[in-house]
């Protein structure tokens, strides 16, 4: 009974160390690369390992050499990883959390890397100065043409790296940050007071996917 509570718990911790948070030596949202397609604006699809670097949410993939390379992702329509689809919206993969007749709700997720810069110095060392060795690696995204392989051994090696999501909204004509201001910002002025008495009927969470579903239908019509 013991050998087999024991069994259980490694299984445990090792279940835990797989879903591993971001680190400063692996910046990626999921804990390692996994199988997707990518649907380009041509048409065209690509079956490849992939992941979503979290300093400009750049998409990843290892070629045949297992190399780390980044698409070109303006020129990426959609992916899937897994169960997660991702749409292109202001040169980034955000990961999209609802999706209406006409767009989608999404979700973008940074690595906060101003948070470990904020970080205080030990040892009598600058926190400009401890920032700046914890930063060097990423502030030319070194992953990008690096053994895939190697990273994944070193992954553990960083700092722990928290992340920030925000919500944004896309449609066939725009893209934009879900908030009010953000919102009204690329609304024509013809439209500014049929928006003020659409927000007067309809109270918008901003933090809600369901309830910016009904911010992207207003704007596509």
């Amino acid at each position: 009974m013991k050998k087999i509570l024991f069994v259980a718990v490694m299984l445990l911790i090792a279940a835990a160390g797989f879903a591993q948070e971001p680190t400063t030596t692996w910046p990626y949202l999921y804990p390692e690369f996994r199988q997707g397609t990518i649907y380009m604006n041509d048409g065209t699809t690509l079956v490849e390992q992939l992941n979503v670097h979290l300093r400009k949410g750049r998409l990843h993939f290892i070629d045949k050499k297992d190399i780390v390379r980044e698409a070109v992702v303006p020129d990426v329509k959609l992916v899937k990883i897994g169960e997660d689809t991702f749409a292109q919206v202001k040169g980034e993969m955000m990961k999209v959390v609802l999706a209406t007749e006409h767009g989608f709700v999404v979700v973008e997720t940074l690595g906060d890397f101003a948070s470990l810069q904020e970080t205080g110095g030990a040892y009598g060392t600058s926190s400009t100065t401890s920032a700046t060795r914890r930063l060097s690696s990423l502030d030319t995204d070194a992953q990008i043409n690096q053994n895939h392989m190697l990273l994944l051994q070193n992954r553990s090696g960083g700092k722990m790296l928290p992340t920030v999501s925000k919500y944004f909204l896309s449609g066939p004509d725009f893209q934009v940050q879900a908030s009010r201001r953000e919102v009204e910002s690329i609304l024509p002025e013809g439209r500014q007071a049929e928006w003020k008495a659409w927000l007067k009927a309809n109270k918008v969470k901003w933090n809600k996917p369901e309830s910016l579903a009904a911010v992207v239908e207003f704007l596509c019509k």
